[in-house]
């Protein structure tokens, strides 16, 4: 049953962070993933008693730390910011194990299409240096990567040569972008480290809505079911972006995941 491994994105809750945390406890969720790149929770903010204190208030509230999300920007576009986006990650890096969690979320951008460019080599180069430094302390980096399809992700991860570079999986993103989440699972669980959940569906309009988890286009029986299939121990984590009744919402698609 993965209720013993759901989790939430702390600021899917719209609330402060304490209030956030004892809140994620109450709806009955096992962990937490804490935005690292903004507020107080950054690096450089939050000092060492800072950083005490936020782990004992997790230990209270009987909460995991299942990742730190440090998903900087667009990610690594811009070869002129590279060195300034190495040099923070490291720093959220060493923040995740001073709050005792092991995976980072990092966003990376597109993987560039042509292998043999300037371009394609100096993100190779970036992501692999971060990979190893994660690696190093025994951290992953769970990757949000866009791409056009699985085996061009596959082959640009083998090429990074380090365990520290993995994947989270956002199984709705990948039906929007005409991606089969099941598929992508036989293909990339080797990399998997990571989810992040919710849920979607067409109005009436033709644009798309968030709605909670359960009530949309997500297939959560077939994805748990594979995911598990591969021997995954990661968590399941809810990462609403609704700005309407978010608490409510949350807590039923809590509960939709619950039954599995």
């Amino acid at each position: 049953m993965i209720r013993h491994k759901t989790g939430v994105v702390l600021e899917s809750l719209r609330l402060m962070i304490k209030d956030g945390i004892k809140t994620a406890s109450l709806l009955g969720f096992k962990g937490i993933q804490i935005d690292a790149t903004q507020r107080e929770i950054t690096p450089e903010n939050l000092s060492r008693t800072g950083r005490r204190e936020l782990r004992h208030l997790i230990d209270l509230n009987r909460l995991e730390l299942c990742a730190l999300g440090g998903e900087l920007g667009s990610g690594f576009i811009n070869e002129n910011e590279f060195d300034l986006l190495i040099r923070r990650i490291k720093a959220i890096i060493n923040l995740a194990l001073d709050l005792q969690t092991n995976i980072i979320t990092i966003q990376t951008g597109s993987i560039p299409n042509n292998t043999d460019s300037t371009h394609w080599h100096s993100v190779n180069t970036a992501l692999s240096e971060i990979g190893r430094h994660a690696e190093n302390y025994g951290c992953r980096l769970a990757a949000k990567i866009s791409f056009d399809n699985y085996s061009t992700l596959k082959d640009f991860l083998k090429s990074l040569h380090t365990e520290g570079v993995r994947l989270i999986y956002d199984p709705a993103s990948l039906i929007i972008n005409n991606l089969d989440p099941i598929k992508g699972i036989h293909e990339l669980h080797n990399y998997i480290v990571h989810t992040n959940l919710w849920d979607t569906r067409q109005a009436e309009e033709g644009r798309n809505i968030e709605v909670p988890i359960g009530e949309g286009i997500l297939p959560v029986a077939e994805f748990v079911s594979t995911l598990e299939s591969t021997g995954y121990h990661g968590f399941y984590v809810v990462n609403s972006k609704t700005v309407q009744q978010p608490v409510e919402n949350i807590r039923k698609g809590k509960e939709f995941l619950d039954r599995f």
